[in-house]
């Protein structure tokens, strides 16, 4: 019996084994749950030292990657910020949830003619910050959200252009915060001339004042450390010129300029003794701000950098300091990861696999993106993509490739490309894809051997089983997550906000049972939250409250994509 007992224990030992390592990582405890900051950068492919490309001087990105986690296949859903950031915020498609145009609430470029409404998603979906507040956690964003369907005020406990855990109340010290940092330096708007943004913020009669710290003025850097033009390496789809040398260069010095504002992060958190207990995550919100890469679904548009710093305490076999994984990544799984981390159950929802334990158990066989209006212009497209292919469907293969897009145009490599094109100065590969029609339904590259995505091998009949096995997969996921790629827009608009108006979410009512307030909502999907007593912070209301804590009570409610409710008011007697 006692040979069997130890035996037993042993078989248990070893099956459990794994497991018990994951969750050092994985499942945080109730008394120590990680801080979790992310740093996101606008508009930037891989271009760090971890993938290869030293010519921005980051060191502080350096030190995160070397102590880290360096992703080689993360993408984003999207090519453009908004639609990516609704995936990011929520771990869902945003061909699912109505967030796939670009833009559908007022844009800074006026576009009569065209819906201007919030994307009302299915009414289950709450952004990923609001269920860590609902677990006790403090959140913060720098102020710039764009998800598509409002600022729904139960996502954050503060929005701000600096976001720190030192803003926190005395009462939220000893909670565990989120903090998603956001630098706008690497934005589109930053690579163009400062001659250039001054007209167009005097064109279009732009509030400076109202502008990003970063987008009115340039932060300080090394300017030894400044990217020389015959450094840069211009991708084949340009002319090899100054022009489209300068443009690549001040990306790059935009990118030392952020890491500058990174270290200034890292070295508060060094001074106030949060190293060790902050997880910190490196990104971007999609691929570079230049032509034929923003706004586009090929890899220049949605293949992005990603680094994860695991701090010591939290470390297991997958997350180790300077490692690599090469497993595909969309930007879905970062909210059910963000999740497992803090010890909060994934939504059943969610379309998001955690890389914390679901793709680490089965790794992904493809990730997916898409594109529909971008401004002013339509063109729908959808991609698959796995380790090696990549498989694009053009629904509207008439309409141009590139198009007139206002604020893209505003980009002095644009004009050059454009007219270079009309004095049929640029070669085919430079050429193609401006304005003119895709005349094909079909794309299929091979990007391990054709890395800019030059080449379609759509009509070679050798790569006839790639494709169809691409576009049965593709169809697939477009069936399965129920893409609105043939709702028309203006149906889409008139659903979610009927007659050009936005719905207003009714107003919390509360009910006594048991000696415990209960509050309620009439609006099917609302997320109510309230302040009681002195408390200033609003709280996500989880489950009924003991009538006896409570003397004054205020309680709002949203639906994401409405308005928020009026305020209702508790002293003594519920109303």
């Amino acid at each position: 019996m006692r040979i069997f007992f130890y035996l037993s224990l042993l078989t248990f030992l070893l099956t459990n084994c794994n497991t018990l390592k994951k969750e050092k990582a994985t499942v945080a405890s109730e008394t120590d749950r990680p801080n979790i900051i992310w740093l996101v950068a606008e508009d930037l492919s891989q271009r760090w030292a971890c993938y290869g490309d030293s010519l921005a001087y980051t060191p502080n990105i350096n030190k995160l990657a070397n102590g880290g986690v360096v992703y080689d296949n993360a993408f984003s859903v999207a090519g453009v910020c908004a639609p990516s950031r609704s995936s990011i915020i929520t771990g869902m498609y945003p061909t699912t949830i109505g967030t796939q145009h670009m833009r559908q609430s007022k844009s800074v470029i006026p576009m009569p003619g065209f819906p201007n409404y919030n994307a009302v998603p299915p009414s289950e979906v709450k952004a990923f910050p609001e269920l860590l507040r609902a677990s006790g956690y403090w959140t913060a964003s720098y102020r710039k959200l764009d998800y598509q369907f409002g600022d729904p005020f139960t996502i954050w406990d503060e929005v701000v252009d600096y976001p720190s855990w030192r803003d926190r109340s005395e009462e939220d010290k000893d909670r565990p915060f989120f903090i998603y940092y956001t630098f706008e330096i690497t934005h589109e708007i930053n690579i163009w001339p400062d001659s250039t943004k001054e007209r167009f913020f005097e064109d279009f009669n732009i509030d400076v004042s109202k502008l990003a710290p970063d987008v009115q003025k340039r932060p300080p850097y090394d300017e030894s450390k400044k990217v020389a033009l015959e450094d840069v390496t211009v991708p084949p789809y340009y002319p090899d010129n100054d022009i489209s040398r300068s443009h690549i260069a001040r990306l790059y010095d935009n990118v030392s300029r952020m890491d500058v504002q990174i270290g200034n992060i890292l070295k508060q958190l060094k001074e106030d003794g949060l190293e060790e207990n902050t997880i910190i995550m490196v990104t971007s919100d999609h691929g570079d701000c230049l032509p034929r890469a923003k706004r586009w679904i090929y890899d220049s548009g949605t293949k992005c950098p990603l680094v994860v710093y695991m701090p010591e305490k939290y470390q297991n076999e997958h997350f180790q300091p300077g490692t690599r994984n090469d497993d595909l990544v969309s930007f879905i799984d970062f909210a059910p990861t963000v999740l497992e981390w803090a010890g909060v159950e994934k939504p059943s929802w969610m379309q998001g696999r955690s890389m914390a334990s679901s793709l680490i158990e089965q790794p992904r066989d493809y990730v997916y993106g898409a594109r529909d209006r971008m401004d002013n212009r339509y063109d729908v497209r959808r991609t698959i993509r796995d380790k090696k292919y990549r498989y694009v469907r053009n629904f509207q293969p008439e309409v141009n490739y590139s198009q007139q897009i206002t604020f893209l145009n505003q980009m002095p490599l644009m004009h050059h490309l454009l007219d270079q094109d009309e004095k049929k100065k640029l070669n085919r590969d430079q050429s193609y894809w401006l304005y003119h029609p895709k005349n094909v339904e079909e794309e299929l590259y091979d990007t391990e051997n054709d890395p800019y995505e030059l080449n379609n091998l759509a009509a070679n009949k050798e790569y006839k089983e790639v494709l169809e096995r691409l576009r049965k997969d593709l169809t697939q996921w477009q069936q399965d997550t129920k893409d609105l790629y043939e709702l028309n827009e203006f149906d889409q608009a008139e659903q979610m906000w009927p007659g050009g108006v936005q719905p207003k979410t009714q107003t919390p009512k509360s009910q006594v049972q048991d000696q415990k307030m209960v509050l309620t909502c009439d609006t099917e999907g609302a997320s109510i939250a309230y302040q009681m007593n002195d408390d200033q912070r609003w709280h996500i209301y989880t489950s009924p409250i003991q009538m006896e804590n409570i003397t004054q009570l205020k309680a709002k409610a949203i639906r994401y994509g409405y308005d928020e409710s009026d305020e209702y008011s508790y002293a003594g007697i519920p109303q």
